[in-house]
């Protein structure tokens, strides 16, 4: 999530926000909520120590209803001395308060220890005039604990910090995600939806401008279409004339030059319908359920390699995919076609595995490889590894070109590896 503009900014937004409010508690709680608790920590103590002496100084028969009058009054409950008490550990600042004030005030050490079975309630003893006193009181009579009022003020603020952060953050990149989205379809060579132009007026602009480079991207790639389309009309035409003009010719004309001419003619048309398949593409097809190891048999006997050149499939028999079927044929007949042109004359090996919704087709060759410096141009329209672009060693340069674009509409995956001397390998992801 932290690689998305929304998780980077809500992670720098958040953690911002939430440093600010740490500040915030800290602050307040060292100036301002620490002096109130240590304030009525003392004012307790201050209590029981005026009640433990007048206890003291009262005559014994009204001591009972000043006892009774402290528990009902003022929470404070008179012990008999045999209470049991626990260790003394106190995680909340209110006692150590208590009994530094005690102490001072009693010139002794002074303990505040919990009742043991009974946690909520503690007990101090106090030793005046000779007279040992224990009184007890419960800890809500100390009120909420400083500890907790940060934590609970910290964790609310801390929410509402992080929600408004991720809802603000939302809504300023939601529009960016949209033109990401927007962008990704277009470079697969489909069509977007309009992009809403509303929103602040940078964001409005910007989608605006998209709006119109992707109305004139798709005009243009429609009237490239138009304009092949027409060319490739025109040109068929003379050829469709010539190849009739070759077969009028009288039977004197030289065979080898009758022959020579319509594989030249053969050449021209396929050029022209390679070139059409590229710039048109194929159309979006419905997704069907493709038996892997059926399809690449018939690729294989479609290209009807020579006797000499082996092609090993390595799958399990039985691997289906949902796919388009006519986009999968025309990519793996395109790749199997240059592994077995450029393989030397070497067996060419396809393997494929699936796990889960995804398969892995890879396609190796045996030829003399492909130089780093040209593994990033093969996938370019035209460029062919033959500088003599003779067809008869090399294609049109229009195979790869087309594989690659076909992958990209589709949304899958190329990779190619190669070393010199040491063959080819390309990896299909679906």
């Amino acid at each position: 999530m932290t690689k998305t503009l929304f998780g980077r900014t809500s992670l720098i937004v958040t953690s911002t926000m939430l440093a600010f409010l740490v500040a915030t508690i800290a602050i307040a709680g060292y100036f301002i909520i620490l002096p109130v608790g240590k304030r009525n920590a003392e004012d307790l103590a201050s209590l029981i120590h005026l009640s433990a002496k007048t206890y003291v100084e009262l005559p014994p028969e009204t001591r009972q209803d000043f006892i009774n009058e402290l528990s009902k009054s003022h929470q404070l409950f008179w012990g008999t001395g045999k209470e049991q008490l626990a260790e003394h550990i106190h995680l909340k600042p209110h006692f150590s308060f208590m009994e530094n004030h005690l102490s001072k005030n009693l010139g002794s050490a002074v303990d505040i220890a919990p009742e043991v079975g009974n946690v909520n309630r503690h007990w101090v003893d106090i030793n005046i005039a000779g007279e040992s006193v224990r009184l007890g009181f419960d800890q809500q009579r100390i009120g909420v604990a400083l500890p907790s009022v940060a934590l609970y003020l910290l964790s609310i603020l801390a929410i509402m910090a992080t929600l408004s952060s991720l809802i603000l953050v939302k809504k300023l990149t939601r529009p960016i995600q949209r033109l990401s989205e927007a962008a990704g379809i277009i470079g697969r060579g489909n069509v977007p939806k309009i992009l809403p132009e509303d929103g602040p007026k940078e964001l409005a602009q910007t989608a605006k401008a998209f709006n119109k480079m992707s109305t004139d991207v798709q005009n243009l790639l429609e009237n490239r279409t138009v304009l092949l389309g027409g060319i490739s009309h025109d040109l068929r035409t003379p050829l469709t004339r010539m190849r009739m003009a070759l077969e009028m010719l009288p039977e004197g004309v030289d065979l080898e030059l009758r022959n020579e001419l319509k594989h030249s003619i053969a050449n021209m048309e396929l050029i022209i319908a390679e070139y059409m398949q590229l710039t048109k593409g194929l159309e979006n097809s419905e997704l069907e359920l493709i038996n892997l190891h059926a399809l690449l048999t018939r690729i294989i006997a479609e290209l009807n390699p020579s006797k000499h050149q082996v092609v090993k499939l390595m799958g399990d028999l039985d691997s289906t995919i949902n796919s388009h079927l006519s986009a999968l044929h025309r990519v793996l007949s395109n790749l199997i076609e240059n592994a077995l042109r450029y393989g030397n004359d070497q067996p060419v090996s396809v393997s494929w595995q699936t796990l889960g919704d995804s398969l892995t087709i890879v396609i190796s060759d045996q030829g003399s490889g492909i130089a780093p410096e040209d593994q990033v141009k093969i996938f370019r329209p035209f460029y062919r590894l033959e500088s003599s672009r003779n067809r008869n060693s090399g294609g049109t340069g229009l195979g790869l070109a087309i594989v690659d674009q076909i992958a990209t509409q589709k949304g899958w995956q190329l990779s190619l590896h190669s070393e010199m001397g040491s063959g080819t390998q390309i990896t299909l992801s679906l």
